[in-house]
């Protein structure tokens, strides 16, 4: 199984030092920094599972860090800091993408069950994340062959399966996709009758697709 890398990000050298030797002895990846703008510098360069960060740096505070690795590169959180108050984590927990908050002092033993916990999650979120635009794809893909399939009805006076049959050849006859060459020939209908609408001087038909 391949290293899980790990972003670890903290002012304090020592906390720094420590978490990271502890962490690579249990088989992780980590890199570690103690800037919050040198994160994500290197959250552009690399692949992170999840970030482990200070709440309060100096320059980019933990929760600016947290908000740019979700958004930016869909890296989620767990935070470590020395405050408690019932606020702060409320907070904190309230970002997108953050998965946990510990209070130091904390040794690795102490990390480990949330660490694992919040890895965990953060494959299913991944994996939900994917399935969901999987199916929004494939809703589209679906939708465009269907009006495709309307459009050859009418145009070419054909039966229903004459024009799916018709798309199929056409898509096979030119080694593309038929949902691809279905989305063209939508898109393509669309330009027309917009061409059509601005000629006549009337408003813009509604997409096919629609």
């Amino acid at each position: 199984m391949a290293e899980q890398r790990l972003l670890l990000v903290d002012d304090d050298r020592l906390v720094l030092a420590t978490l990271s030797e502890g962490l690579r002895e249990r088989g992780f990846d980590v890199l570690q920094t103690a800037s919050g703008k040198e994160a994500l510098r290197l959250a552009a360069d690399n692949d992170f599972e999840l970030a482990l960060l200070d709440v309060r740096m100096p320059g980019l505070s933990g929760f600016e860090v947290a908000k740019h690795l979700w958004k930016e590169h869909g890296v989620p959180t767990v935070f470590l800091s020395a405050y408690s108050d019932a606020e702060l984590v409320k907070e904190a927990v309230g970002y997108e993408g953050v998965l946990g908050y510990l209070v130091k002092p904390l040794g690795v033993e102490q990390i480990l069950p949330t660490l694992e916990t919040a890895l965990v999650r953060s494959r299913e979120v991944k994996a939900l994340e994917s399935s969901v635009e999987n199916l929004h794809t494939a809703m589209t893909q679906s939708r465009d062959t269907s009006v495709a399939i309307g459009i050859l009805m009418e145009r070419l006076k054909l039966q229903h399966d004459e024009a799916f049959e018709a798309l199929r050849g056409r898509a096979r006859n030119t080694c593309a996709k038929i949902e691809i060459l279905a989305a063209q020939l939508v898109s393509a209908v669309d330009s027309l009758n917009t061409l059509h609408s601005v000629r006549d001087g009337a408003p813009p038909r509604k997409k096919a697709r629609n």
